[in-house]
């Protein structure tokens, strides 16, 4: 193989390289998003129940509030029974009585279903505390990970960058043009291999004479197809 197609391999392997940080350098973020909305949803989660343990409490502190008022007008219509002269007046309060009662007996049950409820958000609480705490802790075992991780791929990819350019410098300038196009419209692959007589970049048929100029390896021949540059995959990557 000539010197100038092992450039452009070295090239590629680097290319390849570079693609694969470069996706990298996009995932390791969105993970890192991820367990940051994971906490905030969590969060969100835990102040919403707590809102609503709350408001319970207070619907049920209000209601009981409401039940001794009404038990001390009740005892007041009772004390006012004693002194009571005429039938109408009697009945107009013993119907008083009797219908506080039965608003206290009312709002006993309202009680009761909000006790009810009670419960169950209490175990609501106890579940988003879990929660929250686990996607904190999980944030907070793997936050600085991914930033370090991010800087260190980033670094990376400038260090695998300048190697690819230096190897750029020893073709010429119109094979270096062409292998940048390639990269730039055919997702980075600008270098492919024979694979059984077809391009493994598009799979298109490879003619006779072609293999045999690609097994000679002293031309630089091209996919008819798709254009990108094929070779013979190196022994040591069989």
């Amino acid at each position: 193989m000539i010197n100038e197609l092992k450039i452009l391999l070295e090239m590629q392997k680097r290319d390849d390289t570079i693609g694969e940080k470069e996706l990298l350098t996009k995932m390791l973020p969105e993970q890192l998003n991820s367990l940051r909305t994971n906490l905030r949803n969590a969060e969100e989660e835990l102040t919403l129940v707590k809102h609503n343990l709350e408001e319970n409490l207070k619907n049920q502190k209000m209601k009981e509030l409401l039940i001794k008022e009404n038990t001390d007008k009740i005892n007041k219509y009772k004390n006012q029974l004693l002194s009571i002269k005429t039938n109408k007046e009697y009945k107009a309060l013993n119907s008083e009585i009797s219908h506080l009662e039965n608003r206290n007996s009312d709002i006993d049950d309202e009680i009761i279903v909000l006790m009810e409820e009670e419960v169950i958000l209490r175990d609501e609480l106890a579940a988003a505390q879990k929660e929250q705490s686990r996607t904190e802790q999980e944030l907070r075992n793997n936050e600085e990970k991914l930033k370090n991780k991010i800087e260190q791929v980033k670094e990376e990819i400038v260090s695998i960058r300048n190697e690819r350019n230096k190897l750029a410098e020893k073709i010429p300038i119109n094979l270096l043009n062409r292998y940048a196009a390639l990269i730039k419209n055919k997702g980075r692959k600008a270098v492919v291999f024979n694979l059984n007589n077809a391009c493994s970049g598009c799979g298109f048929n490879i003619r006779p004479q072609l293999v045999i100029e690609i097994n000679e390896g002293v031309n630089i021949v091209s996919c008819e197809n798709c254009g990108r540059i094929i070779v013979n995959k190196p022994q040591d990557e069989n």
